[in-house]
């Protein structure tokens, strides 16, 4: 009898767990995903299993914002949701919130757990949204590497610069620059090859930079034309542009043996400037051979001088003293931009970094000018997490996180793979896959049409 009584037990709680299975709607999109702050904008969500949307059970949806605030602007209790009017039709439901203050809000639709007997409400679907100031809501979010190295230099001599590119679409970058030691050439063969192929993936000219008589590492990237040209061509007037700045330096500001390296450091970011380029100061504390590969006393005169547009936070094994630099220098009031990159030597150890740019469009003038505008972020990519550990200003870097879970993820990054696995086989040479990319093309750029509120 107590057997029968348990069983009997057993199928009822299967049957309540099979009707909460049943009845339960899923959510499959919502849009936009970025509005306006304080203004009102219509929601649009949509639902798989939609007869569960009818089943009489008094829907309710629920808003948050992560401020703590109601829609009107009072305070909302704690454990509690502002309840908000919504229309449906079909599998569609819509509604209308007023999103005050610049910060993540939140949209549930429930089943109220009176109304089910259950002890939580059950929860249809969840949407995350972000409301922005005037300023960052005109920009568009861009992911991109802009340090990495290929068979021009000293990386994989079986990857080519059109490969690196195509690798970083495929791990979900929006643009990539490759920077060959000494070798413009190899950032011009990325764009030829992409030029001629129907991608949305964008690349532009690069190069690290190593001027004569100078150990400082230093990027170019979108100058108009090679750095390693203008030493060779020009060396004159780079020996001359080195003595006048060495010149200004002042024993008291730096032991005097490294004058000509600060010196030449300056003149080359200045060169980058006038080429219509980014100036890069490479990995500050990069140690090879148990050593900092500059002096620390010129990587800290180098830095706080900051005469370059960014330098990099993140860049492998040499990360953490950049992270911990650039916010001391943030705390004495030194405006630097930093980025993250990961100085890539191998297709294979691509994407566990990246900087992302606000900026008005995908072009290098565009980018340039977010970079020097400081609207940029340093992005760590957990290789076993997948965890995005976001490096920069806190108003940006909290949009940025809000980005990296829940827009990238479940909206960009897999249109991004499947045009970069195509992308790959392309600049190798397949046409069948060069010709499959076609009806790709613009998918990832009408994310920001529909995601972004007009």
């Amino acid at each position: 009898m107590r057997l029968l009584r348990h069983r009997t037990h057993l199928f009822a709680v299967g049957l309540v767990l099979l009707n909460a299975l049943v009845v339960r709607a899923e959510l499959t999109d919502a849009w936009p995903l970025v509005v306006r702050v304080d203004q009102a904008a219509t929601i649009t969500m949509t639902f798989v299993n939609e007869p569960a949307l009818a089943a009489g059970e008094g829907l309710v949806l629920q808003y948050a914002c992560s401020d703590g605030r109601r829609s009107d602007g009072a305070l909302l209790a704690w454990g509690t949701y502002e309840e908000i009017p919504f229309t449906r039709q079909g599998d569609t439901i819509a509604a209308t919130v007023l999103f005050r203050g610049e910060t993540a809000h939140t949209l549930r639709l429930v089943s109220p757990h009176e109304k089910t007997g259950m002890k939580k409400p059950r929860v249809h679907g969840v949407a995350n949204l972000y409301s922005l100031k005037p300023d960052l809501f005109a920009l568009r979010p861009y992911k991109g590497d802009v340090h990495m190295h290929s068979k021009f230099s000293d990386g994989r001599k079986d990857e080519t610069p059109s490969h690196m590119v195509a690798t970083n679409r495929k791990l979900g970058c929006d643009f990539a620059i490759v920077t060959d030691h000494r070798a413009y050439a190899g950032s011009q063969e990325a764009i030829a090859t992409l030029a001629a192929l129907p991608t949305d993936m964008r690349c532009f000219p690069g190069e690290e930079v190593h001027s004569p008589g100078n150990g400082v590492h230093i990027l170019a990237l979108g100058a108009s034309a090679g750095l390693t040209e203008w030493f060779t061509e020009h060396r004159a007037d780079y020996d001359a542009a080195v003595a006048a700045e060495k010149a200004r330096i002042s024993p008291a500001e730096l032991p005097e043996d490294l004058h000509y390296q600060a010196a030449a450091s300056a003149v080359v970011w200045d060169r980058i400037r006038e080429l219509g380029g980014i100036a890069v100061f490479c990995h500050p504390y990069w140690r090879p051979d148990h050593r900092q590969y500059i002096p620390a006393e010129l990587s800290d005169y180098l830095l706080k001088q900051a005469r370059f547009d960014a330098f990099e936070i993140l860049n492998g094994g040499s990360s953490e003293l950049s992270i911990l630099h650039y916010h001391e220098l943030r705390s004495q009031g030194l405006a630097v931009a930093g980025i993250g990159v990961t100085d890539a030597h191998a297709s294979a150890n691509l994407g566990r970094a990246y900087t992302l740019v606000l900026a008005e469009s995908l072009d290098i003038a565009a980018l340039a000018a977010g970079i020097r505008r400081r609207h940029c972020l340093a992005v760590e990519v957990d290789p076993k997490t997948g965890q995005h550990r976001v490096h920069g200003d806190f108003r940006l870097g909290r949009y940025a996180s809000f980005l990296a879970a829940h827009y990238y993820p479940r909206y960009h990054d897999g249109l991004c793979q499947e045009e970069g696995e195509l992308l790959v086989k392309a600049v190798a040479g397949d046409t069948a896959a060069a010709e499959a990319l076609r009806p790709l093309q613009g998918r990832v750029p009408a994310l920001f049409g529909r995601y972004w509120a007009n």
